[in-house]
C-alpha cells in the first residue's frame, strides 16, 4: 500500500506541469473566444462594445459593456470568470471593439501563468 501511495505521489509531481500547461492554455482559448465574440457583437450591432479585464486574486474577471440599448442577457453587463491565468502588467485593461472592426485602447495585453507566458493582441484577427 504505501508502495502505491508512493508511486502516486511521483505521478502527481511530475504530471502537475502538464496540468498547469493545460490549465493556461484552455484558459488563454477561452479568453481569445470571447474577445472574438466582443468584436463580433460590434460588428453585428454596429455599435462600440468595451471589454473590460480584472485580475482579481486568483481568477481574471472580463465583462462587455456598451451604452446602446442592446438586449442581450448573459452576454453584456455581465461577469466572465477566467481561472488559471495572470495579467502581467496591471491589474486592469480595456479593449474597445468599434462597429467597423477597428480595436482601440489597450489592445495589446500579456498573460502569465508560473513560467508560461502569452500575449493577446486584439487589433490582430481574432476569428
Amino acid at each position: 500500500m504505501t508502495l502505491i501511495a508512493l508511486i502516486g505521489s511521483v505521478v502527481l509531481v511530475r504530471a502537475k506541469p502538464m496540468l498547469d500547461h493545460y490549465r493556461f492554455n484552455h484558459s488563454f482559448s477561452r479568453l481569445k473566444r470571447e474577445l472574438a465574440l466582443s468584436k463580433r457583437l460590434a460588428m453585428t450591432a454596429t455599435t462600440d462594445i468595451e471589454f473590460h479585464l480584472e485580475q482579481k486574486e486568483k481568477v481574471l474577471t472580463c465583462m462587455r459593456k456598451t451604452d446602446e440599448p442592446l438586449n442581450l442577457k448573459e452576454t453584456l453587463n455581465t461577469p466572465i470568470n477566467i481561472p488559471y491565468i495572470r495579467m502581467e502588467e496591471n491589474k486592469k485593461a480595456m479593449i474597445l471593439f468599434t462597429a467597423n472592426g477597428w480595436v482601440q485602447k489597450d489592445s495589446v495585453v500579456s498573460f502569465s501563468l508560473g513560467n508560461q507566458k502569452k500575449t493577446i493582441d486584439a487589433s490582430k484577427s481574432l476569428d
